[in-house]
């Protein structure tokens, strides 16, 4: 990759918690300003926040490792300031700014210290923020392989290049130098992080977890604005609720829909046939009574065999006992060559228990047709039919009989069948939730993938950068502009801590992570 992403690593093995000391404070000798060390017997070089030297303060002559290095950089957190985050309080000790071979991506750590919790690193990178605790124990294939699996937890390859530091302030327990540059790989299994720092002499192992900018900002009691660019590294994928919501929803409703089915079985409570002819034109018909026990909703089904005509009903479901009505209207045509039958229904919400008819007013296309009669016997029909029947000699009647018409045909009719059923499962409400339901689990799913998608492009191997050598170390820090020196109260403060168990920053990663985002698998 021309830009591969080096992600942030943490810097060499802590040190284990030691009771708090007081804040020793000297002067620099370089510049002979005020220098304060808060973790007093821990720390092992610190930064001036007048000249910005590096100072070996385990040096008892407080040997400079580095001068000036550059001009003063305030920070987001200012060095100095507390902030309890997964149920800990801890002081911003350090701060550096590193970014990769490229220099293209840089990130901000801050080093967090509790005298009884040890250190842990704050980074923020590209507006995203990770909480990162330091392992003790070996991770075998750490840097080298494609996953890797830590107390459970599957970790797959993220990126592969080199961090280096470009700024340093305040005090760390290394020999903190702008000069260190080092090797790193970089695991996710989103919200937590597996970071990888080595060189020719040893691997460092560290474990992060995401945490929302908004917890930061509260944990310290500063507007930090949340400036997130893109998807971050391990943070856990804000759209993939919208792939178990819809899931989780059309779970409920399935299990409704056949809760629904059980209790409504659609009984058939009355079907009766009628016949009707061009002569019923505005005739009402009536059922005979039936009962619907219990509450519920009741569906009208209409059949009728029709050609070439067309039917409506107005139906009236009629409470014989309260004369209460509920009304439906249906409609039938058919216009093909052959007869067919037809069908439609309609359902009625839910109606009191009790004792019903049908009342039902038709209207069809067959109120149009009319009875056709036989035509009168034209007289010479007559004639003929009379000589042919009499014959030759017969005698020729001596008057023209009356003709009258034939009997007429048989008046058009259509029959249709009217079915009555109670407490019918609806599917339409269900069919419609599950249309719903997979249209927002399809743009979940859509969401959901491009932001995997831009999440792995930032990773990658960097296999220009050359290996490294020499001391591992994380990087450098500069002081904030207004960061505060002292602070009296601070063995009182410690003090609130003194009931937790000691716990080094190299400690598991599984301590203080109750009050982490819950684990959720890329």
């Amino acid at each position: 990759m021309d830009e591969p992403l080096a992600p942030p690593a943490p810097s060499p093995a802590v040190p284990a918690p030691r009771p708090p000391g007081r804040p020793r404070t000297f002067a620099c000798p370089n510049c002979g300003g005020a220098v304060t060390l808060r973790a007093v017997g821990q720390s092992i070089s610190a930064t001036c926040s007048q000249c910005s030297s590096l100072i070996d303060v385990a040096d008892e002559n407080l040997r400079i490792i580095q001068k000036a290095q550059a001009a003063l950089e305030p920070s987001e957190i200012p060095i100095g300031s507390r902030g309890r985050l997964q149920d800990v309080e801890w002081e911003v000790v350090g701060y550096m700014r590193r970014s990769d071979r490229t220099g293209y991506y840089e990130w901000i750590e801050y080093l967090l210290f509790n005298p009884y919790r040890g250190y842990r690193f704050l980074v923020r990178e590209q507006g995203h923020w990770t909480l990162v605790k330091m392992l003790t124990r070996d991770v075998p294939g750490a840097g080298s392989t494609i996953d890797l699996t830590v107390e459970g937890r599957r970790y797959a390859f993220f990126s592969k290049g080199q961090a280096l530091t470009k700024y340093v302030a305040g005090e760390f327990y290394w020999r903190a130098s702008t000069a260190d540059v080092t090797e790193t790989a970089d695991y996710i299994a989103s919200p937590h992080r597996l970071m990888v720092e080595s060189n020719d002499e040893e691997i460092i192992v560290s474990e992060g977890v995401y945490l929302e900018p908004s917890l930061v900002a509260e944990a310290f009691k500063l507007p930090l604005a949340d400036e997130r660019d893109g998807p971050g590294v391990n943070q856990p994928n804000p759209h993939r609720r919208w792939l178990r919501v819809p899931l989780a929803a059309l779970g409920v409703a399935t299990l409704l829909q056949f809760g629904s089915l059980a209790l409504s079985p659609g009984r058939q409570v009355a079907s009766q046939t009628f016949t009707l002819t061009s002569a019923d034109k505005g005739k009402t018909f009536a059922s005979e009574p039936f009962r619907l026990d219990g509450r519920g909703n009741v569906e009208f089904e209409t059949s009728a065999e029709l050609k070439d005509d067309w039917l409506e009903l107005d139906v009236a479901l009629v409470n014989v006992e309260t004369n209460r009505s509920y009304h439906a209207s249906q409609g039938l045509e058919n216009y093909s060559s052959g007869r067919v039958t037809e069908r439609t229904s309609e359902l009625l919400s839910p109606v009191p228990a009790g004792t019903y008819k049908l009342l039902i007013d038709t209207n069809a296309g067959l109120f149009t047709k009319v009875a056709e009669t036989v035509p009168m016997v034209a007289r010479e029909d007559y004639l003929q039919t009379w000589l042919r029947n009499n014959g030759q000699g017969g005698s020729f009647p001596s008057s023209q009989p009356t003709i009258a018409p034939a009997p007429a045909n048989p008046l058009p009719s259509e029959t249709f069948t009217v079915t009555v059923r109670h407490a019918v499962p609806i599917w339409s409400n269900y069919l419609g939730a599950v249309g719903l339901l997979a249209l927002g689990a399809g743009f979940g799913f859509f969401r959901d993938r491009r932001f995997e998608q831009s999440r792995w492009e930032q990773g990658g191997i960097d296999e220009e950068a050359p290996s490294v050598s020499g001391n591992l170390a994380a990087g450098g820090f500069v002081a904030a502009a207004g960061s505060s020196s002292s602070d009296s109260g601070t063995d009182n403060w410690w003090s609130s801590s003194s009931d937790d168990d000691d716990d080094s920053g190299g400690s598991s990663s599984s301590d203080d992570s109750s009050s982490s985002s819950s684990s959720e698998d890329t």
